[in-house]
């Protein structure tokens, strides 16, 4: 009797690990070395978007891509100078299996230690000397004579 018991508690366990989660319903935190629109991101800095619809189909920039061309697309980014930010942006029916594949691809591809990885979507903050008055640093200042 307690062979039965253990099989079938040890069938139901195994059975509700091939439940698949949404990117909705949470698919694990980023990565520490990426960043988010509000972390925010240079105002400089060049913009990728990588959009991953509920299909599963993909678009670099608003373009249809195939995973293949994707991957490709990656690696010439990780050659140019200043490299630009790469946003992944999930539907919210995205399963959890094909986040973390595209996590993993942008990671193994890209440098994410200098805030080159992003995901999320909203409003991206702009970091930067933006408007008026602009005071220049000066390394050394003058300090003014003594009296």
């Amino acid at each position: 009797m307690k062979r039965i018991s253990f099989f079938l508690i040890a069938m139901m366990f195994l059975g509700g690990c091939h439940h698949q989660t949404t990117y909705a319903k949470g698919c694990g935190g980023l990565s520490s070395n990426w960043i988010t629109p509000r972390d925010g991101r240079g105002i400089m800095s060049l913009l990728s978007v990588i959009t991953v619809r509920a299909d599963g189909s993909l678009q670099w920039n608003g373009k249809s891509v195939s995973d293949t061309t994707l991957k490709t697309y990656l690696q010439e980014t990780a050659t140019l100078n200043p490299v630009p930010v790469v946003q992944i942006r999930f539907a919210p029916d995205v399963d959890c299996d094909a986040v973390a594949r595209l996590r993993r691809l942008v990671s193994d591809t890209l440098d994410c230690k200098f805030g080159q990885c992003a995901e999320g979507s909203g409003r991206w903050w702009r970091i930067g000397d933006v408007g008026p008055p602009f005071e220049a640093y000066d390394p050394q200042p003058t300090l003014p004579p003594k009296q």
